[in-house]
């Protein structure tokens, strides 16, 4: 009985965590910018950076930070910084895709889709 519920939880984790599209605004004049995504390591999933049109920003740095909660299993967050181009003629908008998949299983991986909106 644990074990199914237990799966019945990561399973509906995994799809909560990538279900909606994420909208980011972003001022051209700020040379940083930062999308946060839920996570839970312990589960074996992470997020990796699919897809992004690297003639207008550079991927700079990720990592994972851990909960205030003290319980065990529970889910943080991962952070990609990207770091704007100088000198770029920048849309109104972009896109950008996130993978969410366990090492071992890349094909049942959930995805999120990320637009950007430059102001």
């Amino acid at each position: 009985m644990n074990n199914l519920l237990f799966a019945v939880l990561l399973a509906f984790s995994v799809n909560a965590f990538a279900d909606d599209d994420l909208v980011i605004t972003v001022d051209k004049k700020e040379p940083i910018f930062v999308v946060s995504l839920p996570a839970n390591p312990t589960t074996g999933y992470q997020w990796s950076v699919e897809q992004f049109d690297q003639t207008l920003f550079s991927l700079t740095s990720s990592n994972y930070l851990r909960p205030q909660s003290k319980l065990i299993g529970a889910g943080g967050t991962m952070r990609f910084t990207f770091t704007l181009k100088k000198g770029i003629v920048y849309p109104n908008q972009t896109k950008m895709t996130f993978k969410y998949a366990r090492s071992w299983e890349p094909d049942s991986a959930s995805v999120k889709n990320v637009t950007i909106n430059f102001f």
